[in-house]
């Protein structure tokens, strides 16, 4: 037989507030799974961990299924989570429906009078299941609650993202104040390239370590714009994930080039180097005068395509001709001959250090000039 219920037979005012009396121990045990749902729904992980906690709890399968939000999970056995899908879709519609074999208890989850799903217990009956899901219930709901919170929040920044070079300093400013960031002190800016599956959290990853942060999906980036530093938590997602951040920018009227700036430091997949010396000219440069960069790659290394191997061992190797020829498994004097050839073709010569400057500097540039390309393929 299924239960079905509705209401919790513990107020829900003993399990939030641990100082309403002296709490049973049934109690104290359902206020501290009620707490790690919520804990976990406020982490990001959406609906998937509460199944997962209230399934520990009751040694079944939960299922938790919103059809009206479009979302369903089930731990630890999902396969029968299609057809738990229909069941509940049906049920919303209000017609008759079998209920399916295995389950052995359910709860509504409502937003007012408006229905939203069930969670649902597979396996056999438990004496405690109907307080257990209903505590699921309430965190599905808030799941569901702060979803729609940060989808439309999300999606006001990715509209300021879009206008930002059309704004003036203060309309930016002003712009992201209704949406709850205050950038009048700057922002660093983030740009990631999640795998698959794997934006909502870091969206959600973002909201926890950047407070203040504005982010946003783009295509297949994320974007944000912090007003402290994102430089541990690009460090950390670079563990799984192309990242990159800007400089510090004071300006609101170039933070549109701070979000370039980032992803060209994505594209290049550097450290902190990219932050300073001629790294930092090169990247504003390339994210505000692609042409100027052009001419810069053409003056320098750009007559000698064919040699840029060889310089970057080169200079790798600290302009050691006899270590460069280790490297490249080629004799000292083809080295001695190629670097002559890009004296001959660029007019700078890699022997002496104003040709070392100038051809480093061009080799930069060239990288710089190719993330962009890239960058420019995968939009």
């Amino acid at each position: 037989m299924v239960r079905s219920v509705h209401a919790m037979e513990v107020p829900l005012s003993v399990l939030a507030d641990p100082q309403v009396g002296p709490a049973p121990a049934h109690v104290a045990a359902l206020r501290q799974i009620h707490l790690g749902m919520i804990d976990a729904v406020l982490a990001g992980g959406g609906i998937a961990p509460v199944a997962a906690l209230a399934a520990d709890q009751l040694d079944g399968t939960v299922a938790i299924v919103l059809p009206a939000a479009d979302i369903a999970a089930a731990a630890p056995d999902s396969e029968r989570l299609p057809a738990l899908e229909r069941y509940v879709a049906e049920r919303l519609k209000g017609g008759p429906v079998k209920v399916p074999a295995g389950v052995v208890a359910e709860v509504q989850v409502r937003s007012g009078d408006e229905p939203l799903g069930a969670v649902l217990l597979l396996g056999r009956e438990h004496g405690g299941a109907h307080e257990v899901l209903e505590l699921a219930a309430l965190a599905a709901l808030t799941a569901v609650t702060l979803r729609d919170q940060r989808v439309s929040q999300r999606r006001a920044a990715a509209a300021l993202f879009d206008e930002l070079d059309r704004l003036a300093g203060p309309e930016v400013l002003a712009r992201a104040q209704r949406l709850g960031a205050d950038l009048s002190q700057g922002v660093s800016a983030l740009v990631a390239r999640p795998p698959a599956g794997h934006t909502d959290r870091v969206l959600a990853t973002i909201a926890q370590e950047l407070p203040g942060a504005l982010a946003a999906a783009r295509g297949d980036f994320v974007e944000a714009l912090a007003p402290g530093s994102p430089a541990r938590l690009v460090r950390r997602l670079k563990a799984t994930m192309p990242a990159g951040i800007s400089p510090h920018e004071v300006d609101p009227s170039r933070f549109a080039t701070a979000l370039k700036i980032a992803a060209l430091a994505l594209e290049l997949d550097g450290g902190d180097e990219l932050l300073g010396g001629s790294w930092r000219l090169l990247l504003g440069t390339g994210a505000t005068n692609p042409a100027a960069l052009a001419a810069l790659v053409d003056s320098t290394v750009g007559p000698a395509p064919e040699q840029h191997d060889t310089l970057r061992a080169y200079f790798a190797h600290g302009a050691n001709m006899n270590a460069t020829a280790e490297a490249v498994f080629a004799h000292r004097h083809t080295i001695g001959n190629r670097l002559d050839r890009v004296r001959l073709l660029t007019g700078h010569d890699p022997q002496t250090p104003a040709g070392q400057a100038q051809l480093t500097l061009g080799l930069q540039a060239l990288d710089v000039q190719r993330a962009a390309e890239r960058l420019a393929r995968r939009r």
